[in-house]
């Protein structure tokens, strides 16, 4: 009886077998996808960052931190305005000392001419406003037009000129001014004097580096270093006069 019943097992395998070879049947198909997902499963689970990749990421969110804790410190001191932050979203590598684009637009209370800082000082005015983008023209622009009144704060008087340019080969502002006095100038800190209606005053741009006469020798050209990194930053603050 007993090699009846596997004789009649031996047929029933050699039938199975034979259909399945015939439709291209994988009689193993179950196994193989049950493996495939526990196994898929384990490596997702066991994924491990290298040192480098940690460092790096974690350097990241360090610089981002900071950054914003600046920015957060900057607008208390300026109390006439309400500030609203905003990321940078583009800036064109062929005019990276230009503009810049924020993801902060009119819906968000932004307006044309409206100053704009980083936790260091300031680093322009908005110049275009869209629904939720604007477009910010920075204080190193090509742009000759753009002129700030500034203040520069000695230990016995205040000297008031304006910026109109800035060098990118020795990375600074120039200040042009007609005041006579310029002694112990040097590395005095420049900030927007209020005047003109555009800047609140007291933002800080810079400091003095060097002061020399200009070609018609009538004025001081007075050469600042701004206090911003003009060159890489990600968050910015829109001032709103309240």
């Amino acid at each position: 009886m007993l090699k009846v019943k596997t004789f009649v097992i031996l047929i029933i395998i050699y039938i199975i077998s034979f259909i399945a070879i015939k439709v291209d049947l994988n009689l193993f198909y179950p196994y193989y996808l049950l493996k495939d997902l526990v196994y898929f499963k384990v490596e997702a689970e066991e994924i491990i960052l290298s040192d480098e990749v940690t460092t790096g990421i974690n350097l990241e969110l360090k610089a981002e931190l900071e950054e914003l804790k600046k920015i957060n410190d900057i607008s208390n001191t300026l109390t006439d305005f309400d500030s609203v932050k905003a990321a940078v979203v583009e800036r064109n590598r062929m005019y990276w000392f230009n503009t810049i684009t924020i993801n902060k637009g009119s819906s968000s209370g932004i307006k044309e001419n409206m100053a704009v800082i980083t936790g260091d000082g300031l680093i322009g005015r908005v110049s275009k406003v869209g629904n939720n983008t604007s477009e910010v023209k920075l204080i190193t622009t090509s742009d000759v037009n753009n002129k700030i009144s500034v203040m520069i704060k000695t230990i016995d008087d205040t000297i008031y000129g304006v910026m109109s340019g800035y060098n990118s080969d020795t990375n600074t502002l120039q200040v042009s001014s007609t005041n006579k006095k310029f002694d112990n100038l040097e590395n005095s800190l420049v900030y927007t004097s209020g005047m003109g209606g555009v800047f609140p005053s007291g933002i800080l741009i810079g400091n003095v580096t060097t002061i020399e006469n200009d070609k018609y020798e009538v004025s001081k050209i007075i050469n600042v270093k701004p206090s911003s990194q003009i060159y890489n930053f990600r968050f910015v603050n829109v001032l709103i006069r309240k």
